[in-house]
Order: C-alpha cells, then structure tokens, then sequence
C-alpha cells in the first residue's frame, strides 16, 4: 500500500498513458475514493498537465447525479492527483463483460443515465469529447456515472482545440472529431453515445482497423453496418434509430442524445408489439398442423417477450389461451393414441373379441358391424321411416301405374 497526500492507494482500477487510477482511503476519515495519478513521464509536460487541471476544474463546475463528481486536486512529492467519488461497479466496458448478455432495461436505463448527463453537460456550454464505456462508471446499485473530462471543451471556444488536431478515441469517435473541425456541438458526443449503444448491441462498435488512423477515417468515409447484420437479435426498428445517431452530417442525427436514448426505447417497443404479433400468428398455424412442440416453444419466447412489457395483458391472455388449447387437445390426441393402442392389443389376443359399444370401430381398428335395431329403437326409427317412406312408396306405385297404361 502507497500513501499520497491524505489517501493510501490500493489496487489499480485502471491504467493509462496519461494516468492511473486506483482505489483509494482516506487514511483519516476511512472513506473510499478514486484518485487518478498523473503519468510521471508527463509531469514536466506543461499540455499534459494543463489537461489534468481542466479535467478537474470542468468536472466540479458540473453538479449532476451522473456526473462523477471530483472531490479534490492535489499535488505530494512531485505528483499530481485528482481524488474522485469510487464506484464499486467499475466501468461500463468491464462490467457488460461480467454481466453479459445485458439485460435491456440496464442497457437502456445506463445509456439515458449518460445522455441525460451529456446534455446537462451540453446545457453548460461543455462538450465531452471521449464518451466511451471505460469513461462511464458504474455505482452499486447500477447506475451511471460520465467521467473522464480531460478532453472537454467549452462549445464557445474552438481555439482551445488547434486545427489539425484530432482529439478522442478512434473507436467512438465522431466524423467531425476525426476531421479536427473546430464547430463541434452536442452532436458530436451523441455519435459516441450512439457508438457505444452499438457496441453493447451487437457486440462491437461499427468501425475496426489495424490504426487509430484508420478506424477514424471510416467514421468519415465509411457507412457504418446495421447492427443486425452484427446481431441477428438487434430488431430493425433498432437498427434505423442507431444509424441516424451515426450520420457523417450532424445535422441528421437527433437533436439531443436524450432524443437519441428516447428514440431507442421506442423502437424496442414496436419491435416488441410486432415479435408478438407475429409469434401468435405463427403459434396459431403450427397448432393446425399439431406441431405442439413448436407452439409451446414460441409462446415460451413471447411470454419472456411480455414480461418486459407488462402493458401488453391482452396478449399475454391470448397467448394463455393459446397455450392451454394446445396442451388440452394435445393431451386428447395422446388418450386417444393410448387407447387405440390397449384396444389392438386386445384384438392381437381376442380377434373376434366382442365390441357391444362399437368401441374397436369408434377407434379405427373394426369395421362396424351390421346388428338387429333394438325394439326401442325400431319404435323410434319406425315413424320416420314410415313418414319418408310411404310418400315414396306411393309415387313409385304411380310411376309405374303410368308406363304401364302408356304401354296400351
């Protein structure tokens, strides 16, 4: 263990060319903290330190609960640190790692955690820069926390950007970014936000090269695959909201990246309304042709469907019913496969066994015999007989009068 100042490090939580960060306690108050170190080989570099000092100073004007709030700048024996809130949950890249395949209510729920703090950021005249996962952090109970504003930069001041300069990861950075182009907004982070939706969705971010270089040319030059093609799980409605929070114009992409999140959600819900309209449909073609199996497997999947929309009851009725009609009549067709079979072995033993209800005929396995109409049945049979029959009877008797008296 290191003291630095008033903290004693522990172990890394993650490391850097420009710094390293480590759990930290207060070695009074036994309070945790994050404290990232400034890279002693950029301790006499007068840009790196000056960006170390902007991350601090950015960071405590910004009060927002998905903000990770700094708590302290410092320097002790030649180095510099920032102490910061700890989270327990680690970045976003680690713990989707540890908690893959994400659940969608924590997928949506951290990316509007994030485009909620990037707006407010946006709302105060700051642009991020660097919106990736191993900058958004996680708390233990989940939630969201940006940090990381060592790129950022009033949106009113494009000097502090020289032109020429690329700032931002390659990965997740926007076209605009990768041109050096000093009119940036709060646009340019809602690529790098819809950038990591993409990732978390199909299982990696769109652009991959050998190069920083070339990766960030591709978000200039090259148009981004739908995640589907990725991800066969990432529905189409999906694929067309993330696409236009990556337009090369920043024009064409949403207004805010709270528009962008909101936008996401939507389309998760027609989606979902359309799976389920079509799993019934599809359920109840397999239950005509008595593909019972498949019927119970795809209702299985569009009951999971619905417990993420508890708003869709009446379907999850109609999927009920569904499934207890499938389960009925397939419970019917086996009695009667299990009785067809007790009845041929029964004939196997006795072939001329009697059947006095007709039951060997009823299952299939006897033709059914000609037998003597009980008296009570004659008795009800005999009226109708004579009501049909007589009138025939009587016509035929006429007919035949007349071919005989025409013969004269």
């Amino acid at each position: 263990m290191t003291k630095l100042g008033k903290y004693n490090l522990h172990e890394s939580l993650g490391q850097g060319g420009f710094a390293t960060v480590y759990r930290a306690t207060h070695a009074t108050l036994q309070t945790e903290a994050a404290v990232k170190v400034l890279s002693a080989a950029l301790v006499e570099n007068e840009q790196a330190r000056a960006r170390f000092v902007r991350e601090a100073q950015a960071a405590s004007l910004l009060s927002h609960p998905n903000i990770a709030q700094v708590i302290d700048l410092d320097e002790a024996d030649g180095q510099f640190y920032i102490v910061m809130d700890y989270f327990p949950g680690g970045d976003l890249k680690r713990w989707a790692a540890m908690n893959a395949p994400l659940a969608r209510p924590d997928l949506l729920r951290i990316l509007a955690q994030t485009a909620a703090a990037l707006d407010y950021a946006h709302s105060q005249g700051m642009l991020h820069r660097d919106v990736k996962p191993s900058n958004i952090l996680l708390d233990a109970a989940g939630d969201a926390h940006l940090s990381d504003f060592g790129l950022v930069r009033p949106a009113d001041a494009p000097h502090l950007t020289q032109i020429g300069s690329v700032v931002g990861t390659a990965a997740y950075i926007s076209p605009e970014q990768a041109e050096a182009r000093p009119d940036l907004d709060g646009r340019a982070d809602q690529y790098s936000l819809a950038v990591v939706a993409y990732e978390l969705l199909a299982g990696n971010p769109p652009f991959a090269g050998e190069t920083p270089t070339a990766v960030s040319l591709m978000h200039v030059t090259k148009a981004p695959p739908a995640p589907s093609s990725l991800c066969a799980e990432v529905p189409a409605e999906v694929d067309q909201v993330l696409l236009r929070g990556l337009k090369k114009v920043p024009a064409e992409r949403y207004a805010t990246c709270s528009e962008l999140v909101k936008a996401l959600e939507e389309a998760f819900r027609v989606s979902d309304q359309r799976r389920l309209r079509e799993a019934v449909e599809q359920a109840g073609s397999l239950l005509a042709e008595g593909k019972f199996d498949e019927v119970r497997a795809i209702l299985d999947g569009a009951r999971k469907l619905l417990g993420e929309r508890p708003e869709l009851g009446e379907a999850l009725a109609e999927l009920e019913k569904a499934r207890h009609q499938a389960q009925a009549y397939e419970q019917g067709v086996q009695a009667w496969q299990a009785a067809q079979a007790k009845a041929q072995a029964v004939l196997d033993l006795l072939p001329d066994y009697p059947d006095p209800q007709g039951v060997f005929a009823g299952l299939g396995l006897r033709k059914p015999r000609w037998r003597m109409p009980s008296l009570d049945e004659f008795k009800r049979q005999a009226p109708v007989g004579l009501l049909l029959g007589l009138p025939a009877a009587a016509l035929l008797i006429y007919l035949a009068f007349l071919i005989i008296t025409m013969r004269r």
